[in-house]
């Protein structure tokens, strides 16, 4: 007489909980997009008969150094308290331009008392949500605005600015890029994470399933 064995149910739950737990390594990647790089800015104010437009494309230079000066105001929750207003000077309107669609947009001073300054109104072109907020500027915002072409007085020959002051790290077109290859560095070191541990998880089931063959 044939004996029949069942099988233990332990293999498939070991398969089970393999298959759950690279499920959780994996999805932060799936998730993983970079966001669409700025693309124009636009900067509207005191002495300005017409707008000037900065594109990443045409003025690559001009549009990062401007681009460095209010990349940190997206996400800042804001620093400075509502300053009076015959302290702030000149004001320029500066509007962030992703693929033609207005995205973001600030309001510079930099030429207020007691140092450059910047406000992040809480309505947004493209309606996103956020907190209308003050932020001290960086100390070379009248510098750099200078040397695109702003009317502060002063004139200055453009020289791409070095490095940050305040306010946030320096970002642009070139920063953009770079932050695009280091995400897709990480997706690959977590795929090659992903295999190995998959040939782990393997062997080991292959081992166990051995020894209960063994066993029964």
């Amino acid at each position: 007489m044939t004996r029949t064995v069942a099988r233990p149910p332990l293999i498939g739950g070991l398969i089970l909980a393999a298959v759950g737990f690279l499920s959780l390594l994996t999805a932060p990647v799936a998730l993983a997009a970079p966001a669409a790089a700025p693309t124009a800015i636009t900067i509207v104010g005191d002495g300005l008969e017409t707008p000037l437009v900065l594109t990443a494309k045409d003025d690559p230079d001009r549009f990062e150094a401007m681009m460095s000066e209010v990349d940190y105001l997206a996400s800042g929750p804001g620093v400075a308290s509502a300053p009076k207003a015959e302290t702030l000077g000149p004001k320029y309107t500066v509007t962030i331009d992703v693929n033609g669609a207005a995205k973001s947009q600030y309001d510079l001073y930099p030429l207020a008392t007691g140092g450059p300054k910047a406000f992040r109104p809480a309505a947004q072109p493209d309606k996103h949500k956020t907190t209308a907020a003050w932020f001290y500027g960086r100390v070379r915002m009248p510098t750099t605005m200078r040397s695109i072409g702003v009317p502060l007085g002063g004139g200055a020959t453009f020289q791409p600015p070095a490095g940050g002051a305040g306010g946030g790290a320096v970002s642009g077109t070139k920063e953009a890029s770079s932050d695009i290859g280091q995400v897709m560095g990480e997706w690959r070191r977590v795929v090659a994470l992903n295999g190995a541990i998959v040939i782990v998880i393997a062997m080991g089931l292959f081992g166990i399933a051995f020894l209960i063959r063994r066993k029964v």
